[in-house]
């Protein structure tokens, strides 16, 4: 159910010009806390979550 959630997630973000870009890190830093960011596709800004701190839901509720 997660992996169609965040699939539906993706398409939805891509029509509107934005990528979803999930930490890869093993680790968990300060600078990344292990979840997800939200990247403006053209600048390449990231809108939501710079430290990789944005969930799935934060995600969402950012693009309604």
């Amino acid at each position: 159910m997660r992996l169609a959630k965040e699939s539906a997630l993706r398409a939805r973000a891509r029509k509107l010009g934005y990528a979803i870009h999930k930490s890869r890190s093993r680790s968990i830093d300060e600078d990344n806390l292990g979840k997800y960011a939200l990247v403006k596709e053209d600048s390449n800004y990231v809108v939501l979550g710079e430290r990789f701190d944005a969930s799935l839901e934060d995600i969402a509720k950012y693009l309604d």
